[in-house]
């Protein structure tokens, strides 16, 4: 991480010696800050003592947890408000929300955090609004190993920087100082990357995730499949074909009745010419 340089007297040889343990940054140190899930003393103790993981007390590990549930519900922009006011009231908050669809065909995907000690009792909620649980799925990463580990290296690279601050106030040129001020810096960047290492750790661990996909209860199909019997239609248009039958006839009369001083004398007419002469013939 820092290369090593020619300086001169007793801060050269320092200097060597800090850059030389920086080759093995990893050993025993205690936790920096308090932690979920576990007591503080506690995890100080892990620290500072064996780096296996599985002495920690199940109680004191660290695990961030997250699930995705899918439901079936009633009513989806109801169940996304209550669903929203209990992030909350567990000590959470909502981190998303998409919405797709409307009115009985909406469908919403709402996804928030609580603290980890209420994770069961959020899922249960979600499932005490719904009809009916779709899929489930839980799950959990441990990452006790991977906080201890890096809260080691965490102190010893704070050790060194306190030793390189040290050396720099005994540095007696500029070249010295230059050198000591650039290790320095680079220290200083690694303990920033792992101290928000430790953060994501810790604030993960802390709240949960939570990703609820909310689903309309599917509508009942009719027995009868409306597109191959439509009674109601059927006797519409039967009533239609009566009533257009009658307006038929009623249509003919008219005509008829129009042209009755023009047909009435020709059928009279015709009636006569046939009695006398169509019979005697």
């Amino acid at each position: 991480m820092i290369g090593l340089t020619l300086l001169g007297g007793q801060v050269a040889e320092e200097f060597s010696d800090i850059s030389f343990g920086l080759d093995g940054v990893g050993g025993s140190a205690s936790a920096p800050q308090a932690l979920p899930q576990a007591d503080n003393a506690a995890l100080e103790t892990r620290a500072q003592g064996s780096s296996a993981p599985g002495e920690v007390a199940p109680s004191q590990r660290i695990v961030i947890k997250q699930a995705h549930i899918t439901v079936q519900v009633p009513n989806v922009s109801e169940a996304e408000a209550i669903l929203r006011t209990r992030a909350e009231q567990l000590g959470g908050f909502v981190v998303g929300v998409q919405t797709t669809g409307s009115d009985a065909a909406m469908a919403s995907t709402i996804t928030f955090r609580v603290r980890a000690e209420h994770f069961d009792e959020a899922l249960s909620g979600i499932e005490g609004l719904a009809q009916r649980v779709i899929s489930r799925n839980v799950s959990g990463e441990d990452v006790t190993e991977e906080f201890f580990d890096i809260s080691a290296r965490l102190r010893n690279l704070e050790q060194t920087r306190d030793r390189l601050a040290e050396l720099l106030a005994r540095a007696d040129t500029v070249e010295d100082a230059l050198q000591v001020t650039q290790a320095l810096s680079d220290i200083q960047g690694e303990i920033e990357r792992f101290q928000g290492r430790i953060k994501y750790l810790q604030e993960n661990a802390a709240l949960s995730t939570i990703t609820a996909e909310l689903r309309p209860v599917p509508a009942i199909a009719p027995i009868i499949d409306e597109d191959s019997w439509q009674p109601l239609i059927v006797a519409r248009n039967a009533l239609s074909s009566l009533i257009g039958f009658f307006q038929s006839l009623v249509n003919v009369g008219i005509v008829l009745l129009v042209w009755l001083p023009i047909w009435l004398p020709l059928l009279l007419l015709g009636r006569w010419l046939w009695r006398h002469y169509g019979q005697r013939a």
